[in-house]
């Protein structure tokens, strides 16, 4: 995260923003009503379906997670951080455009090194920060974040607010392709997607987090239209799936092998319960994907990317756990070498603590003590997972059931990423975030009410017939 900005007693951006100008009040509450508005429609045109009785309530949950993000940025870290750095450069490049147009169109479509910065930039249209403008992957928001400040009126609050929105849309697509499998019940497929805490404050506002967690959404989106037995693909599927690509590959790009990884389990599960888990079709899927996965972890390891990721990992691990500059809220994975075994040997304790730190002990603070009770909900349904009755047909419903499959292995990947290289638990909460939803969804599975039960093996009966 980039270093505090320092600031006057009013509540002001270093570079000379005011938050809370008459302009930026007057356009946030008038972005709020439309937004709303906008909202209430979507839910009065469809209140005839049950599930839709929760999409107001997931709206107005995310759009009061994003004020609180907001304004966390704006008071506690006295407007600096990451978030306003991108919406800083968003504002520079609309600044750019209307003063040099084609230069706008030049900054967008290329990469630059931050020498380059005063070729196009001046005095008149600002200069973007410079940590941002360096590393592409951060100009890269900003980029994205000036198309939508043509017509926020550069306000930071609105802009979250249009943020939060398009969040919202995208997880409420996620939560109805869980409904489709009619594996929970409406209200915990609604808990799991829909009311995390922790994924509607990091995932609302401007943010990497919230860009990964909406491509996150319209990948899984479309991919359950690609490699549903009973669905059909189309060309719009595939082309929405890549450019969720691409935007992992230009902002994180080890969130590639997290969504692209678990495809061959999905798709394993998909053709067992297409053709039956016992048919030689799956057996020789199920054989491709445990060899496929085996093969792509070994390059990796082999690949100079896979080398680049170890040492920028190590220069981290040193860097906080040495500086006392970022505060004592920090964990540890013992001695950890950061080898391709090394790596291996630490991916136990990497993926708890993806999944379930900071624990509500290690939580006792402001900042955090939301996560600790989170991983304190999250170690009450693991505990019922593994000690209810009939766990056997929990776990085969988890391994025949493609969105199930690919949601734990893309909890497992994710979780060991963050695990591994946050160490602070500052940064944990950030990246673990997107691991939330799918971990509630597996661990909660089997929650469903009886009549809902019985509805779903008809429907596969009828299906097999």
């Amino acid at each position: 995260m980039f270093a505090l900005f320092s600031t006057a007693e009013t509540v002001t951006f270093a570079k000379g923003y005011e938050f809370f100008t008459p302009i930026d009040i007057m356009a946030t509450f008038f972005g709020f009503c439309v937004l709303t508005i906008l909202a209430y429609i979507r839910s009065r045109n469809n209140k005839g379906q049950d599930h839709y009785k929760y999409y107001m309530r997931a709206f107005l949950f995310k759009l009061l997670f994003t004020y609180a993000n907001a304004a966390f940025y704006i008071i506690f870290y006295k407007g600096g951080g990451d978030s306003i750095a991108f919406w800083d450069g968003s504002v520079k490049l609309n600044n750019l455009f209307f003063e040099k147009p084609f230069a706008y169109f030049d900054e967008m479509w290329n990469n630059y090194p931050k020498e380059h910065v005063r070729v196009n930039f001046n005095s008149i249209t600002g200069y973007p920060d410079g940590r941002v403008y360096e590393e592409s992957a951060s100009f890269f928001i900003s980029k994205i974040a000036s198309v939508f400040g043509f017509f926020t009126f550069k306000g930071y609050i609105l802009m979250s607010l249009v943020f939060a929105y398009i969040v919202s849309n995208a997880t409420w697509r996620l939560y109805e392709v869980v409904i489709e499998h009619k594996l929970h019940s409406n209200w915990h497929a609604a808990l799991a997607i829909l009311f995390i805490p922790s994924l509607s404050f990091w995932c609302g506002g401007i943010s990497k987090d919230t860009i990964m967690w909406v491509c996150v959404c319209y990948f899984i989106v479309h991919l359950n239209q690609v490699i549903s037995p009973e669905k059909k693909s189309s060309l719009k599927n595939w082309l929405v799936m890549l450019i969720c690509m691409y935007v992992f590959f230009r902002v994180r790009s080890f969130m590639l092998m997290t969504v692209v990884g678990p495809l061959v389990f999905a798709y394993s599960a998909s053709v067992g319960r297409k053709k039956g888990r016992k048919s030689t079709n799956a057996r020789v899927i199920r054989f491709l994907a445990f060899t496929s996965v085996a093969v792509g972890i070994l390059g990796f390891f082999q690949s100079s990317i896979g080398s680049e990721f170890l040492a920028e990992a190590q220069i981290i691990y040193e860097d906080m756990t040495t500086n006392k500059s970022y505060g004592d809220k920090r964990y540890t994975l013992g001695d950890v070498s950061y080898t391709p075994l090394g790596m291996m040997a630490a991916f136990p304790m990497s993926v708890v603590a993806g999944f379930y730190r900071p624990f509500i002990w290690e939580a006792l603070s402001v900042s955090l003590i939301l996560n600790g009770i989170e991983s304190l909900i999250l170690l009450y349904y693991t505990y019922r997972f593994f000690t209810g009755p009939k766990i056997a047909q929990r776990i085969q419903r988890i391994r025949s059931n493609e969105l199930l499959i690919y949601g734990l292995a893309f909890a497992v990947i994710l979780a060991f990423f963050a695990g591994f290289t946050s160490i602070l638990f500052g940064v944990l909460v950030r990246f673990k975030a997107p691991v939330l939803p799918f971990l509630v969804l597996v661990l909660t599975a089997h929650y469903r009410p009886e009549r809902e039960e019985k509805e779903a093996r008809e429907m596969e009966m009828e299906r097999r017939g």
